[in-house]
C-alpha cells in the first residue's frame, strides 16, 4: 500500500468530519493549542520523571491561559499572516519543550534562557555531547514534534485562520485572565508550606521544583521575567538561633603545665553593620547591612592558622565521584582520601550552570543565583576569594585550566578572583590536542612556573573527567583503556574510571615534584568536585557505587580532600558539610583575614552547627534531612526536634539564596570595603 494516497484519504476524512462544525475560526485553533500544550507538558514530564502525580494538574491548568493567548495572536491579522504565526508559535513551543527535555537528560537541571550568551560557544565546544544527547532522546523528541504534524494536516482545510471579530478576541482575552485567576485560586490545594505549588509560584521560584510542579510553561515565563527585572531583596524571619545556638562553655580544668589557651573569639573583621545601615540610603544595601548585623559568626578554633605560611594548591576536579577511588587503580586519590582531614559527610550540590557554578561556590563561598553567577561577578569586588587573599600577602596567585581559556569567560572571571590565569589558547601548551585534554600534562607543564616561588597559591581546574564517558567520546578514557579492560563493569563505567585515572596520574606527578623539591610538608592540597557525573543515567552511577544510591541526597555525596603530608594521623570529621564551606574553612586554616558573617558557608572545623544546602533547596543538618521535592523530613537523631525547626531552616536557606543574589547583583562587598584592600591583613 502506498503511503501518500493513504495520507490524502485520511486528510479528506478529517476535513469532511470537521467542516460542518461551526466556529472553525475560533474553536478549532483553541482546541489545537490547548491540546498541544497539555500534550507537551505531560510527555515532557513523563520522560523526565518517569511518573505522574496529582500535581500534574498545575502544568495543565497554567497551559490554558497560554493556549488562549496563542489563539488570540493567530486571529489578529490576515489569513496568511495568521498561518505563519500559528506555525511559528507551535514550532517554538515544541522546540522549548524539546530543549528542556534534552538539557535535563544531560545536566539534570532545566535550561535557563538567561544563559543564552554562551549557547553558541557551548554548541561549538561540545557539539558531540549535544549530538549524543539528541540521539539518545530521539523517540521523545519525535513525540514532542507531533503537534507540528497535526498542524500540517489541519491548517489547510480545518482552520480558517481568518482575522477574527473584536468580540471573539475580547472573549478570549477575558478567558485568559479568568483561567489564570482560577489557576491561582487552585494553588493552595497542597497547602502553603515551603516548596508547595503555592510557595513556588508566589515566593521561591526554584527552577527544578517549578518545572516539576508547575510545568515548563510557567518555568519559561518566570525565566523570561527574570531577564527583564531583578527581584527585590525580601528576607524572612529565620530564628537563626535554631542553627548556631551558642554552646554552654564547659569549665576548663587546668593541669600542670598550663596549656596555651585556644582563641575561640568570633572570626570577624572590624565592621559595624548597624552603623552602616543607619547611614545607607539604598534600601537593598541597607537591608543587607541589617541582615549581616544579625548573622551569628563562627568562632576561631584550635585549627585556626594551622597552615599559616604554607603553600596552597586548590583543585576543582571535573565530574569527580568518590566511587571512582580505587586502591589499585587510583592509588594517589586513595591515599589522599584516607589521610589529612577526612570528611565523611561531604556533599557537592548540582547547580544551574554546572561546572562554572561549582567553581563559584567553592571559590567565593556564595550561592549561585541560577544563571552564570561567576560571569556576572567578573567586575565585582571579591575580596575573600583566595586568589585575592594570597595576593595581599605578596604571593602571586596562579590558575590553570586544560581547556579553552575563554570558555565561561574565565579569562575575565578568574583574574577578578586574583589569579594570573593560563589555559589553552593563552599560554598553556600541551603535548596532545585532544578532547578532553590531559590533567597530567597540565600539571607536568605548569609546576615549574611556581615551585620556586615559595610560598605560593595555585588553582587548577581539571577537564580529563568530562563526559562523555565512552572510549570513543573521552580521549583520556581511550588512553587508559587497557588499565580497566578486566574490570567487571559495563563499558561506560570502565570509561569513567579510566578518565579518572588521568586525574590520579596528575596528582602523583604533582606530589612527586613537590617531594623532590623538598616542600611537600609545607604544601596543602585541597581538592573537590565541581559536580557529580550528571551526564550519566543513574543506573551507571549505581553500578559504579556497587549499590542503588539514594537519588535525593546520596548522589551528591563526595570527597573533599584536604591533605598535608606532615599530618601524621588523619583528622576525621563526621559533621555534614558541603562545597559552600570550602572557602571559610581554608581561610581559617591559613589564618587569612575574613569575616565569617559575609559568607554563606561556614568553617567546617568550627563549633557551628552544620547546614548542607543542595541546589533544589533540600538540606541536611546534624538533626534532619529535608527533601524539598516531597516535603519528607528524615530524623537523624533521637532528640526531639522543635516543631518549627524545619521551617526555620528553610527560612535561613531562603535568606541565604536571596542575600547571595543581592551581593552579586549589587556588588555589595564594594560597599563594605570602599577602600579595598584597606582593612585586610
Amino acid at each position: 500500500m502506498k503511503i501518500k494516497p493513504c495520507l490524502s484519504r485520511f486528510q479528506d476524512f478529517i476535513t469532511r468530519l470537521f467542516s460542518s462544525i461551526p466556529k472553525r475560526n475560533l474553536l478549532f485553533p483553541l482546541i489545537f493549542f490547548l491540546g498541544s500544550l497539555f500534550y507537551l507538558e505531560i510527555i515532557t514530564h513523563l520522560f523526565i520523571y518517569h511518573s505522574i502525580d496529582g500535581k500534574i494538574i498545575y502544568p495543565i491548568i497554567f497551559a490554558i491561559p497560554m493556549g488562549l493567548f496563542f489563539t488570540i495572536i493567530t486571529g489578529f491579522f490576515s489569513r496568511n499572516v495568521n498561518i505563519i504565526i500559528m506555525w511559528l508559535v507551535t514550532a517554538i513551543s515544541c522546540l522549548i519543550f524539546s530543549l528542556q527535555l534534552v538539557y535535563y537528560s544531560v545536566f539534570k537541571v532545566y535550561f535557563s534562557f538567561q544563559t543564552l550568551g554562551m549557547a553558541q560557544k557551548a554548541i561549538s565546544e561540545f557539539g558531540d555531547d549535544i549530538n549524543n544527547a539528541i540521539l539518545s532522546n530521539l523517540l521523545p523528541l519525535l513525540l514532542l514534534m507531533l503537534p507540528l504534524l497535526v498542524l500540517h494536516f489541519m491548517i489547510k482545510d480545518i482552520f480558517l485562520c481568518e482575522k477574527r471579530k473584536f468580540n471573539e478576541q475580547g472573549i478570549l482575552f477575558v478567558g485568559i485572565w479568568a483561567c489564570h485567576f482560577i489557576a491561582l485560586l487552585s494553588l493552595p490545594v497542597y497547602g502553603k508550606a515551603d516548596y508547595t505549588p503555592y510557595d513556588l509560584y508566589h515566593h521561591n521560584k526554584v527552577p527544578e521544583l517549578t518545572g516539576r510542579q508547575l510545568g515548563v510553561i510557567t518555568l519559561t515565563r518566570f525565566d523570561f521575567v527574570g531577564l527583564l527585572k531583578d527581584d527585590d531583596l525580601v528576607l524572612v524571619d529565620s530564628h537563626k538561633e535554631t542553627i548556631n545556638t551558642p554552646k554552654e562553655k564547659k569549665p576548663i580544668i587546668t593541669v600542670s603545665p598550663t596549656p596555651i589557651p585556644i582563641d575561640t573569639s568570633p572570626n570577624i573583621m572590624d565592621i559595624d553593620f548597624e552603623v552602616l545601615a543607619r547611614n545607607e540610603e539604598n534600601e537593598v544595601i541597607r537591608t543587607l547591612h541589617q541582615y549581616f548585623a544579625s548573622v551569628q559568626p563562627t568562632n576561631k578554633n584550635k585549627y585556626t592558622g594551622m597552615f599559616k605560611g604554607y603553600n596552597l594548591i586548590m583543585i576543582t576536579a571535573e565530574g569527580f565521584s568518590p566511587y571512582a577511588v580505587h586502591k589499585d587503580l587510583t592509588p594517589t586519590l586513595y591515599k589522599l582520601t584516607k589521610e589529612g582531614f577526612v570528611f565523611n559527610n561531604f556533599y557537592t550540590a548540582l547547580w544551574q550552570t554546572s561546572t562554572s557554578d561549582g567553581e563559584y561556590v567553592a571559590m567565593t563561598g556564595l550561592i549561585p543565583i541560577g544563571t552564570r553567577s561567576m560571569y556576572n561577578s567578573r567586575n565585582n569586588l571579591m575580596p575573600f576569594a583566595l586568589g585575592n587573599q594570597f595576593n595581599l600577602l605578596g604571593i602571586e596567585s596562579k590558575a590553570y585550566h586544560n581547556h579553552t581559556y575563554t570558555y565561561y569567560e574565565r579569562n575575565e572571571t578568574h583574574p577578578n578572583l586574583g589569579y594570573k590565569f593560563k589555559a589553552k589558547g593563552n599560554g598553556l601548551i600541551l603535548d596532545t590536542d585532544v578532547w578532553p585534554a590531559s590533567d597530567w600534562e597540565m600539571i607536568k607543564y605548569t609546576v615549574d612556573e611556581y615551585i620556586n616561588e615559595e610560598p605560593f597559591h595555585v588553582y587548577y581546574l581539571t577537564v580529563s573527567g568530562h563526559m562523555n564517558y565512552t572510549f570513543a567520546g573521552n580521549s583520556m578514557s581511550y588512553k587508559n583503556k587497557n588499565l580497566v579492560k578486566d574490570l567487571p563493569y559495563s563499558s561506560e563505567v570502565k570509561a569513567y574510571i579510566a578518565c579518572q585515572i588521568e586525574l590520579d596520574r596528575a596528582l602523583y606527578e604533582l606530589i612527586e615534584r613537590l617531594t623532590h623539591k623538598g616542600i611537600i610538608d609545607k604544601t596543602v592540597i585541597a581538592l573537590s568536585a565541581d559536580h557529580y557525573p550528571y551526564g550519566w543515567d543513574k543506573e551507571n552511577l549505581d553500578e559504579l557505587a556497587g549499590y542503588e544510591l539514594d537519588p535525593n541526597f546520596e548522589v551528591y555525596k563526595n570527597h573533599f580532600i584536604l591533605w598535608n603530608s606532615s599530618m601524621k594521623k588523619p583528622i576525621v570529621v563526621d559533621k555534614p558539610a558541603s562545597s559552600l564551606d570550602i572557602l571559610p574553612t581554608l581561610s581559617n586554616l591559613f589564618g587569612l583575614t575574613y569575616d565569617s558573617r559575609l559568607l554563606m558557608g561556614q568553617d567546617i572545623l568550627s563549633d557551628a552547627e552544620p547546614l548542607v544546602i543542595l541546589g533544589n533547596r533540600s538540606f541536611i543538618t546534624d538533626k534532619v534531612m529535608f527533601n524539598s521535592n516531597t516535603g519528607e523530613v528524615i530524623n537523624l537523631t533521637n532528640q526531639e526536634i522543635p516543631s518549627d525547626y524545619v521551617r526555620n531552616i528553610n527560612n535561613i536557606i531562603k535568606n541565604k539564596f536571596n542575600v547571595s543574589k543581592s551581593i552579586l547583583n549589587n556588588d555589595y562587598y564594594r560597599y563594605i570595603f570602599p577602600n579595598y584592600p584597606e582593612g585586610f591583613n
